[in-house]
């Protein structure tokens, strides 16, 4: 398993939200381990899709740029239906084929019955994104 991503905490989060996604920003200084910064989730189907609060995303961008840190990834969780990139997460993710955040990666927490089964991390990898588990059970 790759260190440094904050998976016990991603799996809290996701396990307390079992009836709608939740999203937010993975944040790192240096080599630490990354940090979740939790953003409403405010699609109009939350149960089946994640739209990060543009509001609290502008914020989180400038407590960023206050803080010295870097944005390393964005995370989500997926209620049913496993932990690959959705048609809908890569629309987000990407603009013309090539992602709209070069070097951040995608995590997503898959959830069957409310429980945290798999957690993967998607890199991309030049010609789309390169998944890897990261954590499961």
């Amino acid at each position: 398993m790759e260190a440094g991503w904050p998976l016990e905490r991603l799996v809290a989060l996701a396990e307390g939200s079992p009836a709608a996604e939740i999203c937010g920003l993975l944040v790192r200084r240096g080599e630490a381990e990354a940090e979740p910064w939790p953003i409403r989730n405010v699609s109009a189907t939350p149960t089946s899709a994640f739209e990060l609060a543009p509001g609290e995303v502008m914020g989180a961008l400038q407590r960023l740029d206050r803080s010295g840190m870097q944005l390393v990834g964005v995370y989500h969780s997926h209620l049913a239906g496993g932990a690959a990139l959705s048609a809908r997460d890569l629309d987000g993710a990407l603009a013309d084929g090539r992602p709209v955040l070069p070097g951040v990666a995608q995590l997503v927490v898959a959830l069957e019955s409310g429980r945290a089964r798999l957690v993967r991390l998607h890199r991309w990898g030049g010609h789309g994104f390169e998944a890897t588990d990261l954590w499961w059970r």
